[in-house]
């Protein structure tokens, strides 16, 4: 959705309306608390990388503002990011982004490369720099991404 789309959609709809806010990774508390003071409502941080509230559409201009956010993008009808708690992880395959769930490389985010029987090769950014890390498949769980976002 282009910013226009954005504006277009955001002053045609009023009312308090569930937006997705697309955030550069580790700055998601901060935004959140930003949210909270531009008096938006039910703010929560699904997953690395993105927050979502309820916000009047008339500061989501000032919202794409803030340091951090990438994007904004309503929520329409259906809630993308519903309980993932007891839902079967998705057996990873090249090119998903992952989430390494243990071990060292544990809270890291990165791409699978390589699946080589029960280990998967993901890149990750470590220190500035893309590195190949190995890691068993039942470690990574895959990140469900709406379909606007793939």
């Amino acid at each position: 959705m282009s910013n226009r789309e954005v504006e277009e959609y955001a002053t045609a709809n009023t009312s308090r309306t569930r937006w997705a806010f697309d955030v550069t990774p580790g700055r998601e508390r901060h935004v959140a608390l930003q949210l909270q003071e531009l008096g938006c409502t039910s703010v929560e941080r699904p997953t690395k990388g993105y927050v979502i509230a309820e916000c009047d559409p008339t500061t989501v201009p000032v919202i794409k503002g803030l340091s951090g956010v990438v994007r904004a993008l309503p929520l329409q009808d259906t809630d993308l990011f519903e309980d993932l708690s007891n839902i079967e992880p998705l057996p990873a395959k090249v090119a998903d982004l992952v989430q390494v769930s243990s071990g060292p490389y544990a809270q890291m985010t990165g791409i699978v490369r390589a699946v080589e029987g029960e280990d998967v090769l993901v890149d990750v950014s470590l220190m500035g720099r893309v590195v190949r890390v190995r890691a068993k498949a039942t470690q990574v769980s895959v990140m469900p991404l709406p379909e606007p976002w793939r």
